[in-house]
């Protein structure tokens, strides 16, 4: 393999592009990580806005799944993950407060401040969140199936997800199926009369999106952040955590390099060959994955035509 040849080239040091690199790499190929900005990082950078100030500047908490902690030993490499005691803290207009520990008798006695019938329900609502979470987490795991042709390892894991769906119980199955297509704020109505409350919970259901309470869908995307579990805070903000990212791809075989902008995909016979960087530099690929914005502004929008000028079509893993 020549110096100018990858096994994959990953665009773009995003999170979700160096937990790739990691998993390629300890899998035993070369992939290179190709980021534009001179730090990887993507939404999750830490940077500072003042001289000896520095803060997250996009994404600002975390709920990393634990086994690709484990796998990348991401302590190891400097990340100190820290779980707050009380989890929201809600203001009302008429000076009271809804503070919200993670800790749920805590939480209820909080929350019997404002409504009795409120703080009795938050433990049965938190229950079934979390079994429901329980296995969406599990589906979060399996590799999208190849609906055509599903392979075997396909049907065993829809086969386990179907066992882990029937454990939840009639009840708790019908809301599952209900509870997903829902709008966020109907969700929480259902169950909560405090309008504080409801909008503590209904917040959940649309942070990092650009939807409403009210918009269709935001049921899934509670129980989405519910899967990934409670969301935790990096020490030195959230780019500590793709540093870390970065240091355990690089030490498990990828090479990272930051102020390399990609500017074409080589392709062949509809098939990416490799990438072209700003400075010239041709790098040949196996393979080539994108961990880029999938909509690009209009003056990037060259990025993601090929040498010949054919739309290439890339995927995007959300990990």
């Amino acid at each position: 393999m020549s110096d100018n040849t990858r096994d994959i080239v990953i665009i773009g040091g995003g999170h979700n592009g160096l937990v790739t690199a990691f998993y390629l790499a300890k899998a035993g190929l070369k992939p290179l990580v190709l980021e534009r900005r001179n730090q990887v990082g993507g939404a999750a950078i830490t940077e500072e806005f003042h001289p000896g100030f520095r803060s997250s500047v996009l994404a600002h908490s975390s709920a990393l799944r634990s086994k690709i902690v484990r796998d990348m030993q991401l302590e190891t490499h400097g990340l100190k993950l820290i779980a707050p005691e009380i989890e929201q803290t809600a203001l009302s207009p008429d000076g009271r407060a809804l503070v919200l520990h993670g800790d749920q008798q805590k939480a209820a006695q909080e929350i019997a401040k404002v409504s009795q019938k409120d703080a009795q329900r938050y433990p049965q609502f938190q229950k079934s969140v979390a079994k429901i979470a329980g296995v969406v987490s599990h589906l979060l795991t399996l590799s999208p199936p190849d609906i055509e042709s599903p392979n075997t390892g396909d049907l065993l894991g829809l086969l386990k997800v179907g066992r882990l769906a029937r454990g939840l119980g009639k009840k708790d199955m019908f809301s599952l199926l209900r509870w997903a297509p829902m709008a966020v704020a109907d969700l929480a109505a259902e169950f909560f009369e405090t309008e504080l409350l409801r909008a503590t919970v209904a917040a959940q259901g649309i942070f990092g999106t650009f939807a409403g309470p009210w918009s269709a869908g935001t049921g899934l995307t509670y129980l989405l952040r519910a899967a990934h579990g409670t969301p935790s805070f990096a020490q030195g903000g959230i780019g500590a955590i793709t540093q870390a990212m970065a240091a355990a791809a690089q030490k498990a075989g990828a090479e990272v390099r930051a102020g390399a902008e990609v500017i074409e995909i080589s392709v062949k016979s509809n098939v990416a060959q490799g990438v072209v960087l700003s400075t010239g530099e041709q790098i040949l690929a196996r393979a080539v994955i994108s961990n880029a914005v999938h909509q690009a502004p209009a003056e990037l929008s060259h990025e993601w035509h090929g040498s010949q000028g054919q739309p290439c079509t890339l995927s995007i893993t959300n990990l």
